[in-house]
């Protein structure tokens, strides 16, 4: 009998526990702040690396002191890495996106707050140029999803690390 309960006991622990994280997987987009539309007016403060800046918002959510802001829909080279082979064309996407952004009317669309809550996600045109596009256009990006489902998100992979 004792042996009929212990058995009836873990699997009811067992369900729980899936219940439980099926539970945590669902709500987490429930609670994602949703995409402000925009367009709204920024100024490019600094280039962190050719998908992370540094951003003076002239109007928006983003208020006047600034804030961390990211491209929503690639990655590029890191520049702060350990990898050597990357480093060069985490410079060439920096440089990239300063030349592209130099002298231009910046605008932001379809931002909300990334998953830290600090960093503002979303997408960055100059004069109406989409960067992202641009970005993948030169071969200096790969598209990225920054959903947390994405169980492999697209990373550069030097050479040496690809064997």
């Amino acid at each position: 009998m004792t042996r009929i309960a212990g058995r009836q006991t873990l699997f009811l622990l067992c369900a729980l526990a899936c219940l439980t994280a099926r539970a945590e997987d669902t709500t987490r987009d429930r609670y994602r702040e949703p995409d402000r539309e925009g367009p709204f007016r920024v100024e490019m403060k600094r280039v962190i690396e050719g998908y992370r800046f540094d951003l003076l918002w002239r109007e928006g959510p983003g208020g006047r002191d600034g804030g961390r802001f990211r491209l929503s829909d690639v990655h590029t080279p890191a520049i702060h890495t350990d990898q050597d082979c990357e480093r060069p064309l985490g410079y060439e996407a920096q440089q990239f996106v300063k030349d592209f952004v130099r002298g231009k009317q910046l605008k932001v669309r379809n931002v909300r707050k990334g998953r830290d809550s600090r960093t503002w996600v979303g997408k960055l045109e100059a004069n109406g140029r989409d960067l992202s596009a641009a970005l993948l256009e030169a071969g200096l990006a790969v598209p990225y999803n920054d959903s947390w489902r994405n169980p492999e998100p697209r990373r550069w992979v030097c050479a040496d690390d690809a064997k």
